[in-house]
């Protein structure tokens, strides 16, 4: 009968202290670490981390999340910003060529403003007659930019699209010269 009791009294201490050796150790809600004790080699505290990591990737904190949130948000700002100033360029653009609509006399029929005439090379140097005006490479026609001159036609970029322009048309898309209704 003691020896019955005797086993069940080591079993019992055996299975209790097998727990607590592979228990895993509890984390408050609010805290990302704790703090164990040491062995008794390195006398000291040691800090476990208890964060979502993937592979050897830090957890980022709070504030980190918080910083990284206000900067995307200010790219945000500045990205809608530089888009709300192009659209008020082009309009402006637009609206500076329609009321220089009836002072062009170089334009032989209705709606053909800023033709390419023709397109001069001379060795290096090349450019077009855009409605008696000379341009060149890097020169800006009605917020254009003339990016290339070739033997027939002339790239041209206007709000970040480029587009061919041969010569006897227009620099302005056809779009914009569709007639208004009068009242």
């Amino acid at each position: 009968m003691r020896r019955v009791i005797l086993i069940v009294i080591v079993a019992a201490v055996v299975v209790v202290g097998g727990v607590m050796l592979f228990r895993k150790p509890k984390v408050s809600a609010g805290s990302k670490s704790r703090t164990t004790q040491s062995d008794s080699i390195s006398g000291g505290r040691a800090t476990v981390s208890r964060g979502k990591t993937a592979g050897r990737l830090k957890a980022k904190t709070k504030e980190e999340r918080i910083a990284e949130k206000k900067r995307l948000r200010d790219e945000e700002r500045k990205r809608k910003r530089e888009l709300r100033r192009q659209e008020r360029e082009r309009r402006r653009m637009l609206k500076y060529a329609r009321s220089r609509r009836g002072t062009r006399k170089s334009a032989s029929r209705k709606g053909t403003y800023y033709v390419v005439k023709a397109i001069v090379s001379l060795g290096d140097d090349s450019y077009a007659l855009i409605d008696n005006r000379r341009v060149r490479v890097g020169d800006v026609v009605m917020g254009r930019k003339i990016v290339e001159i070739g033997t027939d036609r002339i790239e041209v970029e206007a709000f970040g699209r480029r587009t061919t322009v041969r010569v006897g048309e227009s620099l302005l898309p056809p779009s914009y010269f569709v007639q208004r209704r009068r009242s």
